[in-house]
């Protein structure tokens, strides 16, 4: 894959349209990188973009990513590098939780649909030799737990993914974090059995996430 040479940074988001990565596309806009944002509700995609474009004055692209669409994932990603000239950073901010969706769905969504995009981010990174990746996970992979135990493993094993990853990439100077997401106040966990009282906003969650980027932590739980 060809690695264009450019002085802007560029980021790819996928999962644009969470409350956290919006939270994140805000804090990487107001330093004045460029943005492409990859996910499947194009009408917020399109609202999201003109918002940063006018209050940060920055170059921002969208298009439509599903992570179940594994076909789909290759040109995705050749349209991204097309349209931005370089990629210096991914964050994977996609995810799915609740009944009404399959086992089937849940992994892939929350494993085998990241592990297959960000395979393609991770050999563009390798040979850039510089950049990141940020990994959304989440406490509910460390102990299996009746109420959501398929959750729980596809988060699970993507963690594991990312710290393979990490050292995988360590020798190309691509810095890999791994967010493990406690209890946000979030659209995912709307509606559900949880006392929201101990919920962190979207906000402090999205600055904590950057604060560990800049300290180059390899793994934070949040909160």
């Amino acid at each position: 894959m060809l690695v264009k040479n450019s002085n802007m940074k560029s980021i790819l988001i996928l999962g644009a349209t969470s409350s956290i990565a919006k939270a994140c596309a805000e804090i990487f806009a107001s330093r004045h990188y460029q943005l492409f944002l990859g996910g499947r509700d194009l009408f917020e995609l399109e609202r999201m973009s003109q918002d940063l474009r006018i209050r940060f004055k920055i170059n921002v692209n969208y298009a439509f990513f599903d992570i179940l669409l594994f076909n789909e994932h290759h040109n995705f990603f050749e349209k991204v590098c097309n349209k931005m000239g370089n990629i210096y950073g991914v964050i994977m901010a996609v995810g799915l939780l609740g009944k009404q969706y399959s086992s089937t769905e849940i992994i892939a969504a929350n494993f085998s649909g990241p592990v297959s995009i960000l395979e393609l981010c991770a050999d563009y990174l390798s040979l850039q030799k510089k950049g990141f990746i940020i990994g959304f996970s989440s406490v509910a992979g460390d102990r299996g737990r009746q109420a959501n135990y398929i959750y729980g493993a596809s988060k699970s094993a993507l963690t594991t993914y990312l710290q393979g990853l990490r050292v995988r990439l360590h020798a190309y100077q691509v810095h890999v974090l791994t967010v493990k997401l406690g209890l946000i106040d979030t659209k995912m966990t709307f509606g559900g059995n949880y006392p929201l009282f101990l919920a962190a906003s979207p906000q402090k969650t999205g600055l904590k996430i950057i604060n560990a980027l800049d300290k180059r932590k390899e793994s934070v739980y949040i909160p």
